[in-house]
């Protein structure tokens, strides 16, 4: 499968420390599974549903599952959140879900016992870097031949070109960021800074991963 176009470079271990290894998830959440209505949706307990790629795990085997079988939601930025069944060992995409996001989920709980103001910034600056590489990690999916859906020329040249603009917004956006809250005094500002730069990749990462759902 061939990609092209222009990327962006720029558990509950967060933090801002070292980062997990490449085979540790960063985040991990037992879930029940109850049923599924459609081949394309799972849904688990609490009344969540979760929109799957069939990579890893097939239709088949989940249409065997019963009532109550423990699964697992997973995360770790080269895989992106996923449903593990630890029975089999087998986890497949999680392209939507009426559930956090797993970053969202891990920079909260981290902001929540910072220590500081500075603590919490750098919590927040680590979540933008993770979003980022989410977003990275979903748009280089776009622009393969045929996973999970294929694109024609059309719809893929128009996701290239969107995205260089896009680019371009977030760089001007994040510039305006820059001068409002480098002007005001108080490390809160830096919070404010930080979580405006984080929400503009978290909102184009979503927004892009949302075209991968068929």
């Amino acid at each position: 499968m061939r990609a092209c176009g222009i990327f962006l470079l720029v558990g509950t271990a967060l933090g801002v420390g070292g980062p997990a290894g490449a085979n540790e998830w960063l985040y991990q959440e037992e879930v029940s599974y109850v049923t599924q209505n459609d081949p394309s949706i799972i849904e688990v307990k609490g009344g969540h549903e979760l929109i799957v790629s069939y990579v890893g795990i097939t239709w088949k085997d989940v249409s065997g599952w019963k009532a109550g079988r423990r699964l697992v939601m997973a995360y770790k930025p080269e895989t992106g959140s996923v449903l593990l069944d630890p029975a089999s060992g087998k986890h497949t995409s999680i392209l939507s879900s009426t559930k956090m996001h797993p970053i969202d989920i891990l920079w909260r709980k981290e902001a929540r016992t910072a220590p500081n103001t500075l603590a919490a910034a750098a919590v927040q600056v680590k979540a933008g870097g993770l979003w980022d590489k989410e977003l990275n990690r979903v748009y280089k999916l776009l622009l393969e031949d045929a996973w999970p859906r294929k694109f024609t020329r059309q719809e893929r040249d128009a996701l290239i070109s969107s995205q260089r603009k896009w680019i371009q917004f977030r760089d001007a956006q994040l510039a305006a960021i820059g001068r409002v809250y480098g002007k005001r005094n108080g490390t809160v500002q830096r919070i404010n800074s930080a979580h405006q730069a984080m929400e503009l990749t978290r909102s184009q990462a979503l927004r892009l991963g949302s075209f991968l759902v068929p």
